[in-house]
């Protein structure tokens, strides 16, 4: 399973995410089959484990909950719109949506119709009416509009990127980030020209907030500025964290054991 980091309408703070490292757990979900994860902009926590989608409020208590069997195993959740939240089934080739309360949508696309050969990847972008797809047989991805294909589409990744295939792809501020746990974060243009390239080999998961690139690398989640790209770093509060959220002074950590809710506090 293939974990991406997309945050959107969020606010952070630098000072927060690197003072002096002073960790404390506020709450924890223990269950260690979560299959795709978010935080949305309300800061609640949807989840997909086995067949069944969760909702948690911002305490970690069960919001609701509801079957996802025929969907199929949902592999990703984007849940930066909070009230059309995109799900992807990767085995079944379906994008569906859910409203705040978890009910499946009447829209949903399934994706061997649209002339993919194969997908392994998607996201939201910025509007709701707009996601992108990345067909892994062709290497290229493509942005629907309404649930039609647009004219927006970017060819011959492998070639640009000199890999096959991205760990994730997320839009922020009207850029595609494709990330490669092996290399780094190559980041896109709209239109698909490659902007810059971020070296990070043995990045785990990856978040962007306005000129700022977050990443997860070495036990450490490493802050880089976009404009004049200075790096700094700080000690993960555990081992093993496999993906992150931001939400404000929150920070969100899948785990073996399940999604915990951090706060770092200012020294």
């Amino acid at each position: 399973m293939k974990y991406i980091l997309y945050i959107s309408g969020l606010i952070i703070f630098a000072g927060h995410l690197f003072a002096q490292e002073n960790w404390a757990l506020q709450n924890s979900y223990e269950n260690s089959k979560v299959l795709a994860w978010d935080v949305d902009p309300m800061g609640k926590v949807i989840l997909s484990e086995n067949d069944v989608l969760k909702k948690l409020d911002t305490s970690f208590a069960l919001q609701f909950s509801q079957s996802s069997k025929r969907f199929g195993e949902i592999t990703k959740i984007d849940a930066r719109h909070s009230l059309k939240t995109l799900v992807f089934s990767q085995n079944q080739q379906l994008i569906g949506f859910v409203d705040n309360t978890l009910t499946f949508q009447k829209d949903a696309k399934d994706l061997s119709a649209e002339n993919i050969a194969y997908a392994t990847d998607v996201c939201y972008s910025g509007q709701t009416n707009r996601y992108w797809v990345y067909d892994a047989d062709n290497s290229r991805l493509i942005l629907f509009d309404n649930s039609r294909l647009t004219n927006t589409e970017i060819n011959n990744l492998a070639s640009l990127t000199g890999v096959s295939e991205p760990d994730g792809i997320f839009e922020s501020h009207n850029q595609l980030f494709l990330f490669f746990k092996d290399k780094g974060i190559f980041i896109f243009d709209y239109y698909g020209t490659l902007i810059r390239f971020v070296e990070a080999p043995g990045v785990v998961a990856v978040a962007v907030m306005e000129n700022n690139l977050y990443f997860i690398q070495n036990e450490y989640i490493i802050k880089v500025n976009l404009k004049t790209q200075a790096r700094n770093q700080i000690a993960l509060p555990e081992k093993g964290i496999k993906d992150f959220r931001i939400y404000g002074k929150y920070i969100f950590f899948l785990t073996p054991e399940g999604i915990k809710k951090y706060i770092l506090n200012r020294e």
